[in-house]
């Protein structure tokens, strides 16, 4: 009879232990943030608008070298304009190998793509791209413009 009356008492002890531990340390309300919005959110929003003021975005941690990378690489981005039958069929056909990049005029692209051929990586690659072509409208001549 003891072992049972002991057993219930630790299990209870446990439940509680670990109510506690996933109940939140702090409400939305608590934190003065309404709505939908996560933290991550309303940083988006803060280096959107020092961006739009002209102050430098801060980041921080791993992750800052990265962002900054990334914003300063979408910010060299040229649209090219090429005929996508042409571009779905080097793709088909030469896009193991980045065929299709040079078609669209990304030399650097293209190169390492040639270079790198053998690790799979232009393979998989060349299914991103597919999926971000293939829904795109061409205009009346066949020809689509992407960045």
């Amino acid at each position: 009879m003891a072992k049972g009356k002991y057993r219930k008492k630790r299990l209870s002890a446990e439940t509680s232990q670990k109510e506690e531990a996933c109940a939140p340390i702090m409400s939305r309300e608590d934190m003065g943030m309404e709505g939908e919005k996560t933290l991550t959110d309303l940083d988006y929003e803060m280096q959107a608008a020092q961006r739009a003021a002209g102050m430098r975005e801060n980041t921080y941690g791993v992750w800052g070298p990265i962002w900054r990378l990334m914003n300063w690489y979408d910010s060299k981005k040229v649209p090219h304009t090429f005929r996508k039958k042409s571009y779905l069929l080097l793709m088909l056909f030469t896009g193991w190998f980045g065929g299709h990049r040079w078609y669209q005029g990304r030399r650097v692209l293209a190169l390492c793509e040639t270079l790198f051929f053998w690790t799979g990586i232009p393979l998989i690659m060349l299914v991103t791209d597919f999926m971000e072509v293939y829904p795109v409208k061409a205009d009346e001549n066949g020809y689509i413009t992407m960045r």
